[in-house]
């Protein structure tokens, strides 16, 4: 005889296994998962029990087609045993806030919940330390804030369900500064969000050296019935940190870089530093010297002139011309203005 005790196990497990809408599963399908799991029991009985349980957790059926197909809808609101936690609430908060981005169209429908729940938790909690940390903590970049390029959702869930399952994309892609598209294979490999734009890292067609798109770029993109082409040794913490490629490297490697600097500057600096063997000296000139040495980049570059008359190169000689050469360029165009 079944116990009450047997029977609770096997309706919780029956609950786990029902997906959220747009995917189902079927009454066979349920069967056939609890006698994977040891229970005992007919077709007749787990369709009894869906229907049973239906109407007290709320998840319903579609009656059309061969066999009924359970699901939870869209907008439910998930079961909580235990309740959630106003310390579990703010880490869902904090993820929806700063994770969207970069998260599967598929997760954040999944998630959608949680997030609307983890809002409802924070906002009870009127009087609590926890309900104001949202508005408490914020993550700001360098520079003026710009608005982040707008991106079709559709484009969206279709790169970011062929990344996920390692398919290769067709792709219609408008390059920066060009008034015309190109079409491409490609093989997304990674995503890399960088200054508040999305990039997908991979190979075109079945080539070895690797791009990168941007996101909001991408006109149309259909998923291929082809697995991606990984090139040899390519990894992406390599590729971002060791190679520099979001830092646009010159092609000279890394360089021993020498600046003179003033006092502020080199605090700033001796906070930060560069590099692990950034070495600081005082000198003569009431300027402090410093080495590090860094990856050549047009960041680097970039970097450097936004310090303004705050530093000067004095080596190597490549990069102070570089320097040299666009502070120049400005010079002149201010001049003519």
């Amino acid at each position: 005889m079944t116990s009450n005790r047997d029977t609770l196990f096997r309706q919780w497990s029956m609950l786990r296994k029902i997906p959220r809408h747009p995917r189902w599963i079927t009454t066979r399908q349920m069967t056939a998962h609890l006698e994977d799991e040891d229970f005992a029991v007919t077709a007749r009985t787990v369709e009894r029990d869906l229907a049973k349980l239906s109407t007290l957790f709320g998840y319903t059926c579609d009656e059309a087609g061969p066999g009924y197909r359970w699901y939870w809808p869209t907008g439910f609101r998930p079961i909580e045993i235990p309740s959630l936690e106003p310390s579990t609430a703010l880490a869902f908060n904090l993820a929806e806030r700063h994770l969207q981005p970069l998260l599967p169209p598929s997760t954040l429908d999944l998630l959608t919940p949680y997030f609307e729940r983890a809002r409802a938790v924070l906002d009870d909690l009127p009087h609590k330390p926890l309900s104001h940390w949202r508005d408490k903590v914020h993550v700001i970049g360098i520079g003026p804030e710009l608005a982040s390029a707008p991106i079709d959702p559709a484009i969206q869930r279709t790169v970011y369900a062929a990344l996920l399952e390692e398919k290769r994309v067709r792709v219609t892609y408008e390059p920066r500064g060009q008034d015309h598209t190109r079409d491409y294979e490609f093989s997304p490999l990674a995503l890399v969000s960088r200054q508040g734009v999305l990039y997908l890292v991979g190979p075109l067609w079945s080539y070895e050296n690797v791009v990168q798109l941007a996101l909001h770029r991408i006109q149309s993109a259909e998923i291929l019935d082809a697995t991606i082409h990984q090139p040899a040794d390519f990894e992406i913490e390599a590729y971002i940190r060791e190679a520099g490629e979001f830092s646009y490297p010159t092609g000279s490697g890394t360089i021993k870089l020498e600046l003179a600097l003033d006092e502020a500057t080199a605090v700033h600096l001796a906070e930060r530093p560069l590099s692990t063997d950034q070495h600081i000296t005082e000198h003569s000139d009431a300027r402090v010297r410093l080495t590090a040495t860094v990856l050549d980049t047009e960041e680097l570059t970039w970097w450097l002139l936004g310090f303004g008359a705050a530093i000067e190169v004095i080596g190597p000689a490549s990069l102070r011309q570089r320097i040299v050469q666009a502070l120049d360029a400005a010079a002149t165009q201010y001049a003519m203005g």
